[in-house]
């Protein structure tokens, strides 16, 4: 398999990744062209819509530096991109002609661009700033402990309320009652009635909860804890077996936990501007859901 076909299969990927146009079959390089000074230095023209490097380059700013300068150092992808952007064009004067951009839907979706334009834009800004080489190996050295490959063996009882679940973790560490017959019979999981409560082996990217993961692997072999909170309930929890693993270098975990970083930063930040404000919530309104 030779570079320049590896190359061409990478860029046409990236060019699937540009949104331009809802694809028309296959955007065709079928307009007429026309001498260089005909243009001047815009790239096409559809109408009297003139198509030049700023729009190409705005067509491409959702790729890295990397990708839109692969893009355009290759003769077939500046073709392709233009093509899409002229399929685009016409499309827009058509939507123009119908006034399209004067009726309710185009109106309430500017209006949800602007938003998500807005929170994304605050968010990455803020991300940006924290999430420094330093800062990012710093938490790395902090949370170490989360990034390796243990192994445990969880059985777990779901109550609604904490004074349930005290009553029941008094039971569960009486050693008087079996701890999976318990789970049986009052878990609030459904899964309950056909597993017992019992998790199987799970590892520190099972998807559950974090705060039940951070206890579960935070405890011994034969652990009895309780009771969490998570957005479920109170778990009671017992360990089974635990497995330790290799601790993953930070190159190793270096997307996960920029993962991590990211969510638990941006979590704080919303939590920090909320303080902020006033916030109030209708629930019959919600409960309603009208």
């Amino acid at each position: 398999m030779t570079n320049s076909f590896v190359n061409s299969a990478k860029t046409s990927g990236i060019l699937a990744s540009v949104a331009i146009v809802v694809a028309t079959p296959a955007a065709s390089w079928a307009a007429p062209t026309a001498p260089g000074n005909a243009l001047g230095d815009a790239w096409a023209r559809v109408g009297t819509k003139r198509i030049g490097s700023a729009e190409v380059k705005r067509a491409l700013s959702g790729l890295t530096d990397r990708q839109q300068s692969r893009v355009l150092s290759d003769e077939a992808s500046r073709r392709q991109v233009l093509a899409n952007l002229i399929d685009q064009e016409v499309l827009v004067i058509e939507g123009e002609r119908r006034k399209l951009a004067e009726s309710q839907k185009f109106k309430d979706a500017l209006e949800n661009f602007r938003k998500q334009y807005l929170s994304t834009r605050v968010l990455e800004d803020y991300l940006e700033a924290e999430m420094t080489p330093a800062a990012t190996r710093a938490y790395y050295d902090r949370h170490k402990y989360r990034y390796n490959l243990d192994v445990a063996h969880p059985q777990h009882i779901l109550l609604q309320d904490e004074k349930t679940a005290l009553q029941m973790l008094e039971r569960a560490k009486s050693g008087k009652e079996d701890f999976q017959d318990l789970a049986e019979r009052f878990s609030r999981d459904p899964s309950a009635k056909n597993n017992r409560g019992d998790m199987g082996l799970i590892n520190r990217d099972a998807p559950y909860v974090p705060e039940f993961k951070e206890a579960v692997f935070a405890a011994a072999e034969g652990d009895i804890l309780g009771p969490l909170k998570t957005s479920f309930g109170y778990h009671i929890v017992r360990i089974v077996e635990k497995r330790p693993g290799k601790t993953l270098s930070f190159e190793e975990s270096e997307l996960k936990l920029r993962n991590d970083m990211r969510q638990e930063l941006s979590a704080a930040y919303i939590a920090k501007l909320k303080r902020g404000l006033e916030i109030l919530v209708n629930n019959p309104r919600v409960a309603k859901g009208d």
